[in-house]
């Protein structure tokens, strides 16, 4: 059946759009980029991380692809000159049979939605981050933070170091991929009563862009939902998962047959014996 997914991309308030998603269904690969520059710099910078991800996904691990398209974006600003700064963040998710590998860099954020519970799966490279982590500040206390838009690392500056967290996927389970322009306007439990609130990943990307409009988009805003079909689960892991007791006793009885077989096999082999 696949994975299903939606994806949306919106300016928002601003003049242009410098986010950019991206998806490779042979690679089960989804990814936003948030690009960073002044004019059509930072346009630039995600076209180039998607085009560069796309490209190298076939042919390479995903965090050597994400430097790789660090790497693309240096080589593009070096032919502008010194002036022509550009970045852009990164996060990418890519599954294969159960698991979901999570690559990141900057503020770009996913989370895990299970049975109407949402949890953080990336930590922002950014310097509210660190004083979070400092435990002398709530999130509530940083989030008008003079310096809540500090990225610490960003594709295509400095040298960034990709972050991972991989996890274990439940048929059902969502993974959402989204830019700042998201967490800039709605809080984690507005997040979550949204999804809460949708049907599948079409109603939950388009509701999240809608309520990120209402509070008035003041950053461009990127949504990729994705819905897992459970990876390559076979039918007994599926009536093991359902009722553990049936399995057992199936597994206990299988047991007992087989141990017959092999009484059975040893007595042709030595007769008499």
């Amino acid at each position: 059946m696949g994975n299903s997914f939606a994806a949306l991309t919106h300016a928002g308030t601003r003049p242009d759009n410098q986010d950019a998603v991206g998806w490779d269904l042979a690679s089960q690969l989804w990814f936003v980029a948030d690009g960073m520059g002044g004019y059509a710099r930072g346009q630039d910078a995600s076209r180039l991380v998607k085009e560069t991800l796309l490209g190298e996904i076939s042919r390479m691990d995903l965090a050597a692809a994400v430097l790789k398209a660090h790497e693309v974006v240096v080589a593009a600003a070096a032919q502008g000159g010194s002036e022509q700064r550009m970045g852009s963040t990164v996060v990418c998710a890519q599954i294969k049979a159960r698991a979901c590998r999570i690559v990141w860099v900057g503020d770009s954020r996913a989370y895990l939605w299970r049975r109407s519970s949402l949890s953080r799966l990336t930590r922002d490279h950014s310097f509210v981050e660190t004083l979070l982590e400092s435990g002398q500040f709530s999130e509530t206390q940083l989030r008008d933070h003079p310096n809540a838009s500090v990225v610490l690392q960003t594709l295509g500056m400095g040298t960034p170091v990709p972050s991972e967290n991989t996890i274990q996927l439940r048929r059902g389970d969502w993974i959402l991929l989204c830019s700042d322009g998201v967490t800039v306007e709605l809080r984690d439990s507005e997040i979550a009563h949204i999804l809460d609130a949708s049907k599948d990943p079409p109603q939950a990307a388009q509701q999240l862009i809608d309520a990120v409009l209402k509070k008035g988009a003041r950053d461009n805003t990127s949504v990729i939902v994705i819905e897992s079909d459970g990876g390559t689960e076979g039918a007994f892991d599926r009536l093991r998962r359902a009722n553990p007791v049936v399995v057992g006793w199936i597994a206990a009885m299988t047991g007992v047959a087989l141990a017959a077989a092999v009484a059975v096999v040893a007595w042709h082999l030595h007769p008499g014996r």
